[in-house]
């Protein structure tokens, strides 16, 4: 048997067969199993989280909001409605390996090379409590605020629609046009 193995590898660099190694290495941990995918959530399940994250997280941005500007002098009672362009945005974890190869040939006196390489992208996970694969989330993006509408006690006087604005600008990093405040309308019985 070794007369067999020194005969196959014999001819090969030590350069050659390290490299034989590795990708022998590599392909072993590529094919390594991870235990089972059926745990993961699935992404209807994510979506309708998401959307209610969305929600209660647009609804404490306004009240938030509405609690800030009724502070202010002059504006009054206020009420706030805010649009956010979509969902949160989870930022994952991702493992990119990168792998090479290089094959020399020798044909008489010429000799020709070829390299190649490939990367891979995987997605990096973690076990919760119960055992349960997620994937690892590096960072979480916030929805951009899109609009506001702003109705207030105050919302005909210039100087208090100005300092709204320039408030909800502040805040938001929202242009101007995209801001809106209205005059609330009298209430019956004041």
């Amino acid at each position: 048997m070794k007369e067999k193995f020194q005969a196959a590898f014999g001819k090969l660099k030590k350069e050659q067969i390290v490299v034989w190694l590795l990708l022998l290495a590599l392909l072993v941990v590529i094919l390594w199993p991870t235990g089972s995918r059926d745990e993961e959530p699935s992404v209807e399940a994510e979506n309708q989280e998401d959307v209610s994250g969305v929600q209660s997280q647009e609804e404490v941005m306004e009240q938030a909001l509405a609690d800030t500007l009724s502070q202010v002098n002059g504006v009054g009672a206020v009420q706030v409605a805010l649009t956010l362009e979509s969902t949160n945005r989870k930022i994952v974890e991702k493992d990119m390996p990168d792998s090479q190869s290089s094959e020399i040939r020798k044909n008489g006196e010429e000799s020709s090379e070829s390299v190649s390489s490939s990367q891979e992208e995987s997605t990096v996970y973690e076990r919760d409590g119960s055992g349960a694969e997620i994937p690892y989330v590096v960072s979480e993006e916030y929805p951009a605020v899109r609009g506001v509408l702003v109705v207030a006690e105050g919302g005909d006087d210039p100087v208090v629609i100005q300092e709204i604005q320039e408030a909800v600008m502040a805040l938001f990093d929202v242009d101007a046009h995209k801001i809106k405040v209205m005059k609330m309308k009298e209430r019956s019985g004041s």
